[in-house]
């Protein structure tokens, strides 16, 4: 799948090359948690394919625009201007969607 040319479609007003850095970021954070004790897997090895794999990457995306923009915050402060969000890189409830592929060290 075009993930960059999936987040040019839906935010027109990126550049090309903030879409491929954005989906280049939430294809890292796919591989870093599904398999976080392999770092030798990648897209080469393990390409992202299916609907499930799919949409995770595309969501994973979505936040990372809206943190750009801070629109996903948990709390805001007016007056000392304070922003909160539930975790750093992406929500707790988007990472808690994938569940890491264990194996036998070898």
């Amino acid at each position: 799948m075009d993930f960059a040319g999936a987040i040019k479609t839906k935010y027109p007003y990126l550049s090309t090359d903030n879409c491929t850095s954005i989906a280049n970021k939430a294809k890292y954070f796919y591989y870093s948690i599904l398999y976080s004790s392999d770092m030798e897997v990648d897209e080469a090895t393990n390409p992202i394919t299916g609907t499930r794999a799919e949409q995770w990457v595309l969501a994973a995306c979505d936040e990372i625009v809206e943190r750009l923009g801070i629109s996903s915050a948990v709390a805001f402060r007016e007056n000392g201007v304070n922003w909160s969000f539930d975790n750093a890189q992406l929500s707790l409830s988007l990472m808690g969607m994938l569940k890491p592929i264990i194996g036998v060290m070898r």
